[in-house]
C-alpha cells in the first residue's frame, strides 16, 4: 500500500498539467521564453522549495553549533 500516496499525487499532478497547457510567456531578467504555464509554475514551486530548504539547512546548522558551544543553560533565552 506504500504506492498508493505515489499514484494520488501523480494522478493530481497530470491533472495539473492537462488543465494548464496554454502557453505563457516568461521573463528573468534579459531571458525570455515562452512555455507552458504548468511548467512554468512547478518550476517556481520547485524553485521555491529549494529557497526554503537551503534556509531551514542553514538555521539547523546554526543551533546544532549554537548547541555545541554550550547549548541550553536556562539563562540565554536568544534562541
Amino acid at each position: 500500500m506504500r504506492i498508493a500516496p505515489a499514484i494520488v499525487i501523480l494522478a493530481v499532478i497530470l491533472v495539473f498539467v492537462f488543465q494548464n497547457s496554454r502557453h505563457v510567456t516568461v521573463s528573468l531578467f534579459t531571458a525570455s521564453g515562452s512555455l507552458p504555464l504548468s511548467l512554468a509554475l512547478l518550476g517556481a514551486a520547485a524553485l521555491g522549495a529549494l529557497f526554503v530548504l537551503a534556509l531551514g539547512s542553514v538555521r539547523i546548522l546554526q543551533m546544532r553549533r549554537w548547541y555545541r558551544r554550550g547549548g541550553p543553560r536556562g539563562d540565554d533565552h536568544s534562541v
